[in-house]
């Protein structure tokens, strides 16, 4: 039997997660700087991987995502695209610092999903499995925190 509770956790994760695989997508075909986008179209598979991961839980829970809730949550990812940072017919070099602290945003919330849920005690939950993948995303945060931080001197540029 599965709570409302566990189920409402994990949809809400998986609406986050389809946001999030959204945007590291879109980073990763059109951020400024090549190595970002090489570095984060590689973490976007392993996000992708990590997605099924999440369902694959899901099931075990007898749990199906939400389309009432990963819909509005990729809308959502698509309209903070809109957002005005200082220029209307070119991009911004804000734009590449603020698109990899939203990643880093994204894959903090998944960071905090795995390590919750290892505390749960329920045998439906592979340890191990959730294990690995909490080191993945703390993994990634670190990669996306160095890719970050490079783009520094961009906060300079006119």
């Amino acid at each position: 039997m599965t709570t409302k509770t566990i189920e409402t956790y994990l949809k809400d994760h998986h609406a986050g997660s389809a946001a999030g695989l959204d945007a590291f997508r879109r980073v990763a075909a059109g951020h400024g700087d090549s190595e970002v986008r090489s570095k984060v179209g590689r973490m976007a598979y392993d996000v992708a991987e990590d997605q099924r991961s999440l369902e694959t839980i899901m099931a075990a829970f007898d749990i199906k995502p939400s389309q009432l809730k990963d819909l509005p949550a990729r809308a959502a990812e698509k309209v903070a695209r809109l957002k005005l940072n200082e220029r209307v017919t070119q991009r911004s070099p804000l734009s590449d610092v603020d698109e990899l602290e939203g990643l880093a945003a994204a894959v903090h919330v998944k960071s905090l999903g795995w390590r919750i849920l290892l505390e749960v005690d329920d045998d439906r939950l592979d340890k191990s499995k959730l294990e690995d993948l909490l080191k993945r995303a703390r993994e990634q945060e670190n990669e996306l925190e160095e890719l970050r931080l490079k783009q520094a001197p961009k906060l300079t540029q006119s």
